[in-house]
């Protein structure tokens, strides 16, 4: 059926137009930033640890980027079922489902994106000295099959902590962490296809830092978009992606539930 999906949106995208293909980040040490930009506040990006490889070849320069600029992969040249057990009801509804992540740990000998969630900008001498507190918002599919969202940790063999969950409608799918610092979880999906994943941020400033930053309550909301499995070899750029919903193919969107 996914396949079926996937091949019926590179139709849509070929009938439509020539397209060019977006960069896919599919290797290499990267994470989902936040910091402070002078005459812009805070602000949420994708942090090239290292120079990042791509599909297809070629390389993502390291440093900052904003969100929306590249696709991040998620490969499957490894993947899991999902469990039996109601333990993992919040990666997907059905034991047995094909589960697309990013991993907790890198493995260089099967190398696909490591990506984290960061706060290391964010400077204690510039007035950043409470927890910061992270959100996911939401999760749309913009071609493929819907699939759910989630970050979380496992120890041994069982799910240890579910910081976000499209699924489960207990989760408040917010967490907090200190300023100055770097984690780095599991990502997972349950479909393939292309997603665009949104992420807030809220961060206090004490004020009378070396930034001369005003104290106050700062926010930030950014969207990054990943590819699962063989959706990454179909990635349209942005304005190609646009052109599937004049085609007739309908985002759709499974927002995080209260």
């Amino acid at each position: 059926m996914k396949l079926k999906t996937l091949a019926t949106c590179v139709a849509l995208i070929s009938c439509c137009t020539t397209l060019r293909a977006a960069t896919v980040y599919t290797s290499g040490h990267a994470d989902i930033g936040v910091g402070w930009e002078v005459g812009e506040g805070l602000h949420i990006h994708l942090h090239a640890e290292d120079p990042l490889g791509t599909f297809g070849g070629g390389t993502i320069p390291a440093g900052e980027h904003d969100a929306d600029r590249y696709v991040i992969g998620v490969p499957d040249n490894f993947t899991f079922t999902r469990p039996a057990g109601s333990q993992w009801d919040f990666l997907s509804q059905n034991a047995g489902d094909t589960i697309y992540f990013l991993p907790a740990t890198e493995d260089t000998s099967n190398p696909k994106p490591f990506l984290g969630i960061a706060t290391e900008e964010l400077d204690a001498a510039e007035g950043w000295t409470t927890d910061v507190t992270w959100a996911f918002d939401s999760i749309t599919t913009v071609f493929g099959d819907p699939s759910a969202y989630s970050i979380y940790s496992v120890v041994g063999d069982q799910p240890n902590q579910i910081l976000a969950s499209s699924l489960d409608t207990t989760n408040s799918d917010e967490w907090t962490q200190a300023p100055g610092t770097h984690n780095h979880f599991n990502m997972g999906f349950n479909a393939e296809g292309l997603y665009e994943v949104t992420f807030s941020v809220s961060a206090v400033n004490a004020g009378g830092g070396t930034s001369g930053i005003a104290a106050g309550t700062y926010n930030d909301t950014a969207t990054f978009r990943f590819a699962t499995g063989g959706a990454i070899a179909a990635v349209p750029e942005p304005s190609g992606a646009l052109l599937l919903g004049l085609c007739g193919v309908a985002g759709l969107v499974r927002r995080r539930r209260k």
